[in-house]
């Protein structure tokens, strides 16, 4: 099987970086296909790290708050490792 490793960033999803592609043996065969990987890398492209660059970035992810040592948390501070 012939794999193409495709990086992309984290939160916009923009192209990082294409490789080529890992050729196998039967690469070139009728019906022999090439299987995408993706590895998503650092966070933002250039463009949607500035808004000040006038790019509108339609993905704004949502994170939930894991309650843990953040403001949210409803646990009190004692009891926390130093």
């Amino acid at each position: 099987m012939c794999y193409q490793l495709v990086e992309l960033y984290s939160a916009c999803r923009c192209l990082y970086y294409q490789h080529a592609v890992d050729r196998c043996a039967a690469y070139g065969r009728p019906g022999h296909g090439i299987q995408m990987r993706t590895i998503l890398v650092g966070y933002a492209c250039s463009e949607h790290t500035s808004h000040a660059s006038g790019y509108d970035c339609s993905y704004s992810p949502q994170y939930s708050d894991s309650g843990y040592h953040s403001g949210r948390s409803s646990k009190s501070s004692r009891g926390h490792y130093r």
